[in-house]
């Protein structure tokens, strides 16, 4: 059974009441064009950088001005903020992301939770970050559209009919995530299908859609039989280049360090930056809050997955940016 609990205002109520200013819409276009441009010319090395789940707006600026700090020393790296705000446990218990504005009885509040993801959004803008977010529920796409440059398909909806054909319309990059079995030839099919035009219904519409020309792959590891396992090696990172290439799908390969890449240990995505680093992608995803840990209410800690926590972060940055410097 379903039972309608309120009615959400409209997409654009929502842009009204939380404004996109002309001076940061313009900042906005311009990351866009940027980051679609590098992943065509891979001129620089993208990062896409932040916690498991974007919970507190106060700790968010807080980590994201320090973040700011290191993207104006690492030149050699373009960063991208993860802002990600519908984020729910893998068993969808509890905690669900900042777009549920889950209050202390337990009770959802989905209209102010999608006004606090915005001023978040809006937050990380002026302070000079483009804004990453998964594309979860597509519902909510358009109540921040005018704010996210990147969007992410995660491993649980990748090869969802929807995600696919919803994905197919963005303007802007999209990484989309092997699906949680680590298989690469699945992803496949995902990325051919988002980069190619769909008919599908989509609320009280018809819509059609001409492609994403800006799709391309994320490698997150996967669970086999209870295990996990990586695939960000030598031979996983040749396959992949080769199947891309016989595909004709964007050659662009981003690592996630985190999740079953690293066993769901944070502090593995040092090594596994390193790792990636070597294979000659051309980005990484790294997970990192204020502090390490995961699942207690204190500031700065994780809600959902472990996290590096900022000083290790801005060390592993600095690595990253001195390699690519040397090479």
């Amino acid at each position: 059974m379903f039972y309608e609990q309120r009615k959400l205002p409209l997409p654009n109520d929502y842009k009204t009441s939380v404004q996109l200013s002309e001076e940061l819409r313009s900042i906005k276009l311009k990351f866009d064009v940027e980051l679609k441009n590098n992943l065509v010319s891979k001129k620089r090395f993208v990062v896409v950088c932040g916690p498991c789940s974007a919970d507190d707006p106060a700790t968010m600026h807080k980590y994201l001005v320090q973040l700011k700090k290191v993207a104006n020393e690492c030149r050699n790296l373009l960063f991208v903020a993860r802002i990600y705000t519908a984020k729910p446990h893998s068993d969808g218990r509890g905690y669900k992301g900042s777009a549920f504005n889950l209050h202390e009885s337990d009770s959802v509040d989905i209209d102010s939770g999608i006004r606090r993801c915005r001023q978040m959004m809006l937050d990380c803008l002026s302070i000079g970050l483009p804004v990453a977010d998964e594309l979860l529920y597509p519902q909510l796409y358009e109540c921040v559209d005018d704010l996210v440059s990147y969007w992410f398909v995660g491993a649980r909806s990748s090869e969802d009919s929807l995600h696919r054909d919803f994905a197919s319309g963005l303007d802007v990059c999209c990484g989309v995530k092997n699906t949680t079995d680590g298989s690469i030839g699945k992803t496949m099919d995902s990325l051919y299908a988002i980069a190619h035009p769909h008919v599908f219904p989509y609320r009280d519409a018809q819509i059609a859609t001409d492609g994403c020309k800006y799709a391309h792959i994320v490698l997150r590891g996967g669970q086999v039989n209870g295990a996990y396992e990586t695939n960000i090696s030598p031979q996983d990172i040749s396959q992949t280049r080769h199947l891309l290439k016989q595909r004709g799908l964007s050659d662009f390969i981003m690592a996630d360090l985190n999740h079953a890449n690293s066993g769901k240990v944070a502090l593995n995505q040092i090594e596994n930056a390193r790792l990636a680093l070597r294979e000659k992608v051309d980005g990484v995803m790294v997970e990192s809050y204020m502090y390490s840990g995961k699942q207690i209410m204190e500031f700065g800690v994780s809600q959902t997955d472990d996290c590096l926590d900022f000083a290790t972060t801005e060390n592993l940055l600095r690595e990253i940016n001195a390699f690519l410097g040397r090479n």
